[in-house]
């Protein structure tokens, strides 16, 4: 070898060690080892650390500025965003502001603390401080409503009424509960034959809608609709939006951007009304083939026919698109186009059922988005509670090849957390994948004591930073791939929100990591290999399972018989599903039988759903009942019944090139102890994310596994790699 190609080979030897994180840590796959990770643990990089939401109210003047970063630094906090509040001495997003905001950010620079912007003053993001309605009425937020009710006694028959020209759809409602009937305008006119029945008529058409927000500049401080939000689904609207906020802040910030500024965040845009804009008609032709305008109507009712679900379903399908591309996408390529990345959360993302209905799909629009969150608000993730949502954020993260995911934690607390609480908070959610922390609330100028001035609030942050960073390194480790039936709630069955909460508990409890994988995910993010489904992440899932449901789409059903076919283990759990859709739900046929599955119908844990579990990552070595009890929503009520506190243990683990990384957590009122096997074999570490250190640990090698004795005290968590040595290494 030449001395020229030694120093080639060192030069490329040595960019790899320093560029490892060139890249922005929401920007790919970190797939660097554990001993690059190791020299980073002490002190990670700056982008990978959690922040704080600085409440920007009053004077906001140089001497407030320095004195707030100066606080918020010195309790450990590396980053912080920026909220825009109230009784400021200039109106949000004036001149003025963004001149406030670029000395906030310089001062931020000055103390080498990283900046994120939250995009709206308040919430929901969307409304741009009030200047759509003041500025762009025609763009606002438009819904679906009833212009019109025309009651019809029975015996009676209408020929060519005219009704307000405004309706474009009609719908008959049956007073003693017989099936709606669709009725068809024509010209502006209806007939309509009520025979043996009394009908209410009720006329659809479009009007402008908003949901409530909350707007640093409503004199009333309170929430209401006189700032309307953008129609979020006209690329037109939301690039106005984007036009008044971001690109303002650019032309003020913008030499910071990818450097001092992250990036904007999000807030819980929602539609309080069945979404309207005024291309629905044209839009919804182009992707389902046919007319939807004599449909809209049923819209307006509650107990829909199986045809007007079907068409819910087709009409939720197109607008949660339009939704996703327009608002959601158009933003993150905004943001991607500026060195920044785009975090959001959707409105009440712990109860999908609502969710759903009024955000349309939340896997489709968190895929869009640079780094998916969920709102971990009042006390929702506490000691005794049961709260798998999280897990909905950092499963699009790991499906779509994101390393981040992201919680606002701690907003509107009802009683606010103790610092070993907010660990708890922490270590639970780092378990349901989340990675990235958004600590709520420091209060411009706020010189009081509330729970992030006690004085060990800066451990609790350097320890998040550090095994936050450990947790976003790495290929997600779960081998369970569930599939989440969204289209089952747009044909507005939200029955089956007890399965798959029931379900999820139930993977947990039984020490078997997964994640959540919508119809989007097979037809954008997974493929078929042998024996395995793999996401963008590189991550492989052995065993899908299929909750209680009602119908798949053609497309998603061809990719899990091939799944199957080629070695996959497919389990059927609960409630069957007996629709096949293509491209419309409307013309939805029969879904075959399959044979190679497993299938069990009830929604309880037993040997046919442990025999699909494909080979564990990690194990506890116990004796468990046969069938443990039914998920509950408390745990104390596991445990004063006798539940074995192992079950309480859960874990989430990161695949390294040279070995794993886990995270191991009780959340158990009781200590545990047990047995652990760890389908890896290696040199085995413990790192401790108070501190920052590392330090090997004695370890049992049986059947081919690590295996440790552990015992964890009630809210103990620990974290684990286990490094391949010069013998051998099976890390999957």
């Amino acid at each position: 070898m030449t001395n020229m190609k030694r120093a080639i080979i060192t030069i490329v030897a040595i960019l790899s060690c320093t560029l490892s994180f060139a890249q922005h840590s929401w920007s790919g796959i970190h797939n660097i080892s554990l001993k690059e990770a190791a020299a980073d643990f002490s002190n990670p990089p700056a982008e990978f650390a959690s922040h704080v939401i600085w409440g920007w109210e009053g004077p906001m003047d140089i001497e407030t500025i320095r004195h707030d970063l100066d606080s918020i630094k010195a309790k450990g906090f590396r980053s912080v965003i920026f909220e825009a509040g109230y009784r400021l001495p200039y109106e949000y997003l004036s001149d003025q502001w963004f001149e406030g905001i670029r000395t906030g950010v310089m001062e931020a620079k000055a103390r080498e603390l990283k900046v994120w912007i939250i995009d709206e003053g308040k919430y929901p993001s969307g409304f741009a401080g009030g200047k759509f309605t003041k500025e762009r009425p025609e763009l606002r937020m438009k819904a679906i409503v009833n212009i019109g009710t025309i009651h019809v006694d029975k015996g009676t028959v209408i020929t060519n009424l005219e009704i307000d020209p405004r309706a474009f759809s009609a719908v008959a409602v049956s007073r003693s509960g017989a099936p709606n009937r669709t009725v068809p305008v024509n010209e502006g006119k209806i007939s309509f034959n009520a025979g043996l029945d009394e009908w209410d008529i009720l006329l659809a058409g479009s009007d402008y809608r908003t949901g409530q927000t909350r707007a640093v500049n409503n004199p009333t401080g309170g929430k209401d609709t006189s700032n309307s939000i953008c129609d979020y689904l006209s690329p037109e609207a939301v690039r106005q939006f984007i036009d008044w906020t971001h690109e303002q802040y650019k032309k003020y910030i913008g030499d910071e951007f990818g450097k001092t500024v992250l990036g904007f965040r999000g807030d819980e845009p929602d539609f309080a009304y069945t979404p309207w804009t005024p291309k629905m008609v044209e839009e919804f032709t182009a992707r389902k083939g046919y007319d939807p305008t004599p449909w809209f109507a049923c819209l307006l009712t509650s107990n829909l026919t199986t045809a007007e679900r079907k068409f819910r379903a087709d009409f939720w399908d197109v607008w949660s698109e339009l939704f996703a591309v327009n608002f959601f996408k158009q933003q993150a390529d905004w943001c991607d186009k500026n060195g920044l990345a785009y975090i959001t959360h959707l409105n009440n993302d712990h109860n999908m059922p609502v969710c759903i209905r009024a955000e349309g799909s939340l896997f489709r629009d968190l895929s869009k988005v640079q780094i998916p969150g969920v709102d971990a608000i009042w006390n929702q993730i506490w000691p005794e509670t049961v709260n798998d949502f999280p897990k909905f954020a950092s499963s699009v993260s790991h499906v779509y090849g994101k390393p981040r995911a992201f919680s606002e934690s701690f907003a509107a607390y009802n009683t606010p957390p103790s610092i070993p609480q907010a660990k708890y908070a922490v270590d639970y959610q780092i378990i349901r994948g989340i990675n990235f922390f958004e600590f709520m609330f420091w209060l411009a100028g706020s010189k009081g004591k509330n729970w992030m001035t006690d004085p060990a609030m800066k451990g609790l942050n350097e320890y998040t930073n550090r095994a936050t960073y450990l947790m976003s390194l790495g290929i997600p480790g779960a081998r369970v791939a569930m599939y989440y039936p969204t289209s089952t709630f747009w044909m507005n069955n939200q029955s089956v929100n007890t399965d798959l909460v029931n379900m999820a508990e139930l993977l947990l409890k039984h020490q078997r990591d997964f994640d959540w994988v919508d119809d989007d995910a097979f037809t954008e993010a997974l493929t078929v290999g042998s024996g395995f489904l793999q996401n963008r992440s590189g991550q492989k899932y052995y065993t899908l399972v299929i909750p209680s449901s009602d119908v798949i789409s053609e497309s998603v059903w061809e990719k899990i018989q091939e799944f199957a076919l080629r070695g996959g283990k497919v389990l059927f759990w609960g409630r069957r599903p007996h629709l096949l859709a293509g491209r419309t739900y409307k013309d939805a046929g029969v879904l075959p039988l399959m044979e190679q599955c497993f299938e069990e119908p009830s929604s309880e844990w037993t040997a046919t759903v442990a025999s699909a579990m494909p080979e564990p990552e990690f194990s506890l070595v116990v004796d468990r009942p046969a069938i443990p009890v039914r998920a509950q929503s408390r745990r104390s009520e596991f445990q004063t019944q006798g539940e074995p506190t192992t079950n309480f243990v859960h874990y989430t683990r990161r695949v390294m090139p040279d070995g794993v990384l886990y995270f191991i957590f009780n959340e158990g009122e009781k200590e545990a102890a047990f047995k652990a096997d760890f389908d890896h074999i290696g040199i085995v570490k413990e790192w401790d994310a108070t501190n920052g250190t590392q330090k090997a640990i004695h370890s049992d090698l049986v059947d081919g596994k690590v295996r440790l004795e552990m015992t964890l005290e009630p809210w103990k968590s620990r974290i684990i790699s286990i490094e391949r040595d010069t013998v051998s290494h099976n890390a999957r």
